[in-house]
């Protein structure tokens, strides 16, 4: 029996600016949903059409009966190989097949998802040699994506209206806008804009399945994740990136283990999200007491949190300033407990962008992908297995990356970095311990007074003399610092290093009621 095929490998270029390249939540969350549905709606029908299939069985059997690879038993001139962590794979008895699929399923992009740049790759994969087989076409798809950028956007000419949200041609009347902004758009906004209305489908499925959809909603505006009015507000956009994971699944021995580990990884940052927001609702009091200012929809309390992507083994979501290091902490260890189809343990890095609510979207989501990435770095640096996180609190705008960011800003004469960011979760617990012991209170209040922390803030500026001086100080008050692992309060910085900055950073945007001994 014929074990060779061809096989199609399914990509997208440059995901994130065309998901985050605006400040309105409703088209992020919109343009996440179309690029979920290119690999669901749009491959199925281009499938359909070319094979004048009827029965969608094609499309869920490799998830259902993952063991079955039905293209061997000449049941089908085609099969799903497997869909997930933003690729699909597909392979075909006949080659001419797979190169008409590719046309087809590229030219219905065009028209349905104008601005989202697919990327594929064919080749022939033999099962008795799988894995070579498909490291072998990621190394072609790899190649693909940067050797050529297709143009998927109608350019615009100096007669041509301008869209607001985008800046490319406006051609396309709106209607699902408030009636007061009803105006032409760019076909790119109101693609996203349409599928914003999906999005919102499947969210509502999933507080159903949460078992929250009778008391809980989500929002489409930043502007009510729990901000307060007439003060100054902070969102947190979280990125939440599982480690290693491109290798782990390019390194599956055949396709049976393959989708199993693609259905088991995905299950778990599903599953992982509704524990997510079922600890938000079991602290909701808690929530309000912090003075997050939660809004009402439909007689429903809108959550201080809105995914924009739950993908395989990532995702994304914005809240309440206040909250995002809390939640990307709970999210992780959720993470960490899962055990996938392969038995390997799972870890993640997460980075928290702390931005203005008016800060544009963009920049603050790039922000959160570096922090993401330099959590990763610290991770393989220290040849570690864990989870990691780092986070960026932005009090004004702010320009340049985070390494640029982190050499002007943080550096001072006694250390290397104010900064011990980012850390292992396990690490971000024992930080959390120093910051309730600042916040212990002492006749109803803070024992360590406000002033005495922004005067610490100041002082580590400065050099040895001044630290010293300021522990004099502290300890004829009866005051101490807090421990963390080799500081035990009698040094504000050791071996050019100090945690203090980042506990004192930190203690504005984590929940008191989440301080005690450090646990969610």
């Amino acid at each position: 029996m014929a074990q060779t095929f061809s096989a199609v490998l399914l990509d997208t270029v440059s995901i994130q600016r065309y998901i985050f390249s605006t400040n309105n939540l409703k088209e992020n969350i919109g343009a996440s949903q179309v690029v979920e549905e290119i690999f669901d709606s749009h491959l199925k029908e281009v499938i359909k059409d070319i094979f004048s299939l009827s029965d969608e069985r094609f499309f869920t059997e490799w998830e259902k009966n993952p063991e079955k690879i039905s293209i061997l038993e000449n049941s089908l001139p085609l099969e799903i190989g497997y869909i997930g962590g933003g690729n699909a794979l597909i392979f075909f008895k006949d080659e001419t097949k797979a190169k008409e699929f590719i046309k087809k399923w590229s030219m219905r992009l065009l028209i349905y998802c104008p601005g989202l740049i697919p990327a594929c790759a064919i080749g022939k994969i033999d099962f008795q040699r799988f894995s070579e087989d498909l490291k072998i076409l990621f190394k072609k798809l790899a190649h693909n994506k940067s050797e050529f950028i297709p143009q998927t956007i109608i350019k615009r000419h100096g007669i041509t209206a301008e869209c607001p949200n985008t800046g490319y041609s406006a051609e396309v009347w709106c209607e699902k806008l408030p009636a007061e902004k009803q105006n032409y758009i760019s076909s790119v906004s109101n693609a996203k804009i349409e599928a914003s209305e999906r999005a919102d489908d499947k969210l509502e499925k999933i507080l159903k399945e949460s078992g929250l959809s009778e008391k809980y909603t989500f929002t489409n505006i930043l502007d009510r994740l729990g901000q307060s009015k007439h003060e100054e507000s902070h969102i947190a956009i979280v990125h939440i990136d599982g480690n290693d994971m491109g290798s782990r699944f390019q390194s599956q021995k055949d396709l049976i283990s393959l989708r199993k580990l693609s259905i088991s990884v995905r299950h778990i940052t599903l599953n992982c999200f509704k524990k997510l927001i079922r600890k938000i609702a079991e602290n909701i009091e808690n929530i309000k007491n912090e003075g997050i200012n939660l809004q009402q929809a439909e007689k429903r309390t809108i959550l201080p949190i809105r995914p924009i992507i739950i993908g395989g083994d990532d995702i994304t979501f914005v809240s309440d300033g206040r909250l995002g290091v809390w939640l990307a902490k709970i999210f992780l260890e959720e993470f960490e407990r899962e055990k996938p189809s392969d038995g390997k343990p799972l870890t993640a890095c997460a980075g928290v962008a702390i931005t203005k609510t008016k800060y544009p979207f963009y920049r603050g989501y790039r922000l959160c992908e570096e922090l993401t990435g330099n959590a990763k770095k610290q991770r393989r640096n220290r040849k570690d297995d864990g989870s990691w996180i780092d986070f960026h609190i932005a009090y004004g705008g702010f320009s340049g990356n985070l390494e640029e960011i982190r050499n002007n800003f943080y550096k001072a004469p006694s250390v290397d970095s104010l900064l011990m960011r980012p850390y292992k979760i396990s690490d971000l617990n024992e930080l959390l311990k120093g910051i309730s012991e600042f916040k212990e209170k002492k006749e109803d209040k803070n024992k360590f007074p406000r002033s005495k922390l922004m005067r610490l803030k100041e002082v580590l500026y400065y050099g040895e003399k001044e630290h010293e001086n300021f522990l004099r100080e502290i300890n004829t008050r009866g005051l101490k610092l807090p421990s963390y692992k080799e500081f035990k309060g009698e040094k504000i910085v050791l071996n050019k290093t100090t945690p203090y900055f980042d506990m004192i950073e930190l203690m504005e945007f984590y929940p008191d009621f989440a301080l005690k001994g450090g646990s969610s």
